[in-house]
């Protein structure tokens, strides 16, 4: 595998779709979505049955998760972006076969492609997952015409290394 370099410099919006993929993409994530409509389908259809507090509380739930919780998210993906030194700047990747490179400043790490334990191919971009919680987020806009490179060098190297993987269990 050729060595690939490249660099992302994470900004609020990627770094929103990103937790917003992450919440809404799991069990609790759908089950929140669930609720949400489920208390709107019932709110409309026995809208003439309740009572103004009952309707006021069952459309608060159903913006709960679909309004006010996205809001939230973005709000704290902003202050982390805007408070944080070491996710605004820039940080340089290098992909080669022993794993993935990243360079900020004077500080550098290594993950081995063994140690991944999740790739995700998304619409905005690529997501590579050391833990259930700590992602590489490769937005595809910054990657511009090496995105499909870099993707299709992640796929084969995972490809190489699925048998070294850690259960999905424990991902």
């Amino acid at each position: 595998m050729k060595e690939i370099d490249f660099d992302i410099t994470l900004r609020t919006k990627e770094l929103f779709l990103f937790t917003l993929r992450h919440t809404y993409f799991s069990i609790s994530g759908i089950f929140s979505l669930i609720i949400s409509l489920g208390s709107l389908v019932v709110c409309l259809v026995q809208f003439r049955n309740f009572q103004a507090a009952t309707v006021m509380a069952l459309l608060f739930i159903a913006a709960l998760f679909t309004i006010i919780q996205p809001l939230m998210l973005y709000v704290k993906c902003r202050a982390q972006i805007k408070k944080s030194d070491n996710i605004n700047s820039s940080l340089h990747y290098t992909l080669s076969e022993e794993g993935i490179t990243v360079r900020q400043n004077e500080q550098e790490a290594a993950v081995r492609w063994d140690d991944i334990r999740k790739v995700v191919q998304a619409k905005q971009g690529l997501y590579i997952y050391m833990s259930p919680v700590r992602a590489f987020i490769f937005p595809k806009e910054q990657c511009g015409s090496q995105y499909e490179v870099i993707c299709s060098a992640v796929q084969g190297q995972m490809e190489r290394h699925k048998d070294d993987m850690p259960e999905k269990d424990e991902v």
